[in-house]
């Protein structure tokens, strides 16, 4: 099968052992901190020392606060690894054992007997440290391989969607997957029968690569060697495959960066990717037909299916969906608002970064912190964070040092024009309003909590951050979220990647069985039988001659 990786890095706390998981003889440490505080997931981080790296959190929000822990001068750790995860799940469940996709057991509630918050040291001979190690599975621990001085962070930020709230696969991207059918139907004349196409949320991960012109689905390792390569869903013949991606001529013309080729990179991708294997498929069974999609070219159809996917994004269908039953669409974690109070308790400045607009921001933020919807929807949540920014276009936010911000009026949702944060008032506006507005002190002010757009300086500025090193941002976006932040301003990042716990417990399974002790035993007996074989073949000649 085919599988994901990406570049980034990854921060959290752990009370493991060094563990080393890599495969060139680095060891992966992990740190242990004042002021530890662990709930029902942690991120789990595999280091190989290269510049990249992959984490995972069953809980998204508990990794975060995993990572940071809550008093001034602990120790937190930050990781860089790899990770390689199979294109189809294991279709065989244990007895007793829930199966899980990519985003499941994400609100399973927390270990009873964990502490959500202590402000002593946890060390390896205590029995708290002993029955919290216990207690976590492998998904649920953080692997590290280089230490991160959490003294030294004054501002903690975090993503929304995919981060502080993780979508329900069997909802949400189902939503996602039948409405793009249905905007293929009757926008783009495609054919009624792909109505009735479903979708499996299990049959890939992130870290592909679509390969447009051809129809292709890739993995490829760092190298950019296509490893596995299928068109729609039949895996491609190892002579094809070499042929198309692997020799020295097509090397040199495909560099797998150009728009002839799409990155798997977010889980809101993974819907139109299977979309895509389905349409290619098809395609292919109709080929000579002189049918619609005979003559539509891979590529078309490609294009095709992502703007149908954005006019889903701007009419509203699907956050009008979610803004009516959250609970559908959104795991809910207990775990996000002790997280977020710890770290605003111990001095730390958080804030909210996201792409999503604030009235999305709103309806999502207000059932992930208190359950509300609707009318009963509140304000509250906005005090757990020191500032609040939407519509942030990441990743220009981090390059495009031009771009205005606007203030954000939470009770209407209105946006009002500052002048590079400061109010500005209307022209023609009342006395008594513009004197309002002039009171207001832009930045600074604690009352304005919320904007929308803006760039990086302006985040800086409120924070009252100097350099791009006091920031710790936890983002799910490979490039959007992790490469460019840390790229261009030098923050540190933790990736937050779900996939991987799937990953660490096929790990954890292997080893009780035994399987890597047989594996060894069987790769000796090969060795030794090719060496016998290379032997006799050997001796065969010399007495032949």
């Amino acid at each position: 099968g085919a599988g994901g990786y990406g570049p980034g890095n990854s921060a959290g706390v752990g009370v493991e052992p060094a563990f080393p998981l890599n495969n060139n003889g680095n060891r992966n440490n992990s740190g242990r901190g004042n002021g530890l505080r662990n709930g029902s997931g942690v991120g789990s981080s595999v280091g190989n020392g290269n510049g990249y790296s992959t984490s995972t959190s069953t809980s998204t929000s508990t990794a975060a606060a995993a990572a940071t822990s809550p008093s001034a001068g602990s120790a937190g750790s930050a990781g860089a690894g790899t990770s390689s995860s199979s294109l189809h799940r294991e279709q065989q469940q244990q007895p007793g054992r829930k199966q899980r996709t990519h985003v499941s057991s994400l609100s399973e509630p927390l270990p009873s007997d964990l502490p959500l918050w202590t402000d002593q040291p946890l060390q390896p001979t205590t029995s708290a440290a002993a029955s919290l190690a216990s207690s976590l599975s492998a998904p649920n621990r953080i692997f590290c391989n280089r230490s991160l001085n959490m003294s030294a962070i004054t501002a903690v930020g975090f993503d929304m969607d995919y981060t502080l709230a993780m979508y329900r696969p069997e909802t949400f991207e189902v939503l996602a997957y039948t409405e793009t059918c249905n905007k293929l139907v009757e926008v783009y004349g495609y054919p009624e029968e792909i109505r009735s196409f479903e979708y499996d949320p299990e049959y890939m991960v992130r870290g592909l690569v679509i390969d447009k012109r051809l129809g292709n689905i890739l993995k490829m390792d760092r190298h950019k060697y296509v490893k596995v390569a299928h068109h729609g869903f039949q895996p491609m013949g190892t002579e094809e495959r070499l042929a198309v991606y692997c020799s020295a001529s097509s090397k040199m013309a495909r560099q797998f960066d150009g728009s002839d080729y799409a990155n798997v990179d977010t889980l809101f991708s993974l819907g139109e990717t299977y979309l895509f294997c389905q349409l290619v498929e098809l395609k292919e069974s109709c080929r000579g037909s002189g049918s619609f999609l005979d003559v539509k070219s891979f590529l078309d159809m490609y294009n095709e299916i992502r703007a149908s996917v954005d006019l889903c994004h701007r009419d509203g269908t699907l956050k009008q969906a979610v803004a009516t039953d959250p609970a559908k669409y959104i795991h809910r974690d207990d775990a996000l608002v002790p997280m977020l109070t710890s770290l605003r308790a111990s001095g730390k400045k958080v804030f909210l970064l996201t792409n999503s607009l604030w009235d999305f921001t709103n309806v999502v933020m207000n059932f992930l912190v208190d359950g509300a919807q609707g009318d009963g929807k509140t304000l509250e949540w906005v005090d757990l964070f020191d500032r609040v920014i939407t519509g942030s276009c990441k990743p220009a936010f981090f390059e495009n040092d031009r771009a205005t911000i606007f203030a954000v009026d939470m009770a209407t949702s209105a946006l009002h024009n500052t002048d590079d944060g400061a109010p500005m008032s209307p022209i023609g506006a009342s006395s008594a309003a513009s004197v309002a507005d002039l009171s207001m002190g832009g930045f600074s002010d604690p009352h304005i909590k919320a904007y929308q757009g803006g760039n990086y300086r302006h985040l800086h500025s409120m924070l009252g951050v100097s350099s791009g090193n006091q920031v710790l941002y936890v983002g799910d976006h490979i490039y959007g979220d992790i490469l460019r932040s840390k790229k261009t301003l030098g923050w540190r990042t933790m990736l937050v990647v779900p996939e991987l716990a799937h990953e660490m417990e096929c790990l954890e399974r292997a080893t009780q069985a035994g399987y890597p002790s047989r594996l060894g035993g069987l790769r000796q007996r090969r060795d030794d039988l090719a060496d016998a074989l290379q032997l006799a073949a050997w001796r065969s000649s010399e007495a032949g001659g």
